[in-house]
């Protein structure tokens, strides 16, 4: 019961310190396309296109889980968590594609600041959205499972 409790309150500065590390993440994996596109080159090593689009795409879904998320802390019915956990675990497992990408762009290494530090945000957005998924899990683990206290709009008056 503490540990739900606990996990809603660190829920909300997760989700804004995602939102905001995303943001930073795809700036930097969009300048790295935008080079491409301009010179013909990424300027970093092989592992370095992949890294670019798969960073792309965790981004991007990874902006709209935090959109879900924030949604989710503002309103809190049961179906709203639902969709923040199932975006929250889609946008982690992207991350971990990316994450892996990462790695390997360091092992073979020959790369930009720029590069390092996409590299860097993308290893401490796989760790924040874990915990920022584990958090939605063990908060929502703790509700009764009739959620009165929020009702959903989608609640329906049978005399109608």
């Amino acid at each position: 019961m503490a540990i739900g409790k606990m996990a809603r309150g660190i829920l909300a500065p997760l989700v804004l310190l995602n939102f905001a590390m995303f943001a930073v993440a795809l700036g930097l994996s969009g300048w790295m396309l935008n080079r491409f596109i301009e010179r013909g080159g990424y300027g970093g090593n092989q592992a370095t296109p992949f890294l670019a689009i798969f960073s792309l795409i965790a981004g991007m879904v990874g902006i709209a889980s935090a959109i879900t998320g924030l949604h989710h802390v503002r309103v809190g019915s049961s179906s709203s968590a639902a969709a923040a956990q199932a975006t929250s675990w889609v946008t982690w497992l992207l991350l971990i594609l990316a994450f892996c990408l990462a790695w390997k762009e360091i092992h073979i290494g020959g790369r930009s600041v720029r590069h390092r530090v996409l590299e860097a945000f993308i290893i401490m957005l796989t760790a924040t959205k874990l915990a920022e998924t584990l958090a939605y899990y063990l908060g929502d683990k703790t509700r009764s499972k009739h959620d009165t206290a929020h009702p959903t709009a989608t609640t329906y008056d049978s005399t109608v």
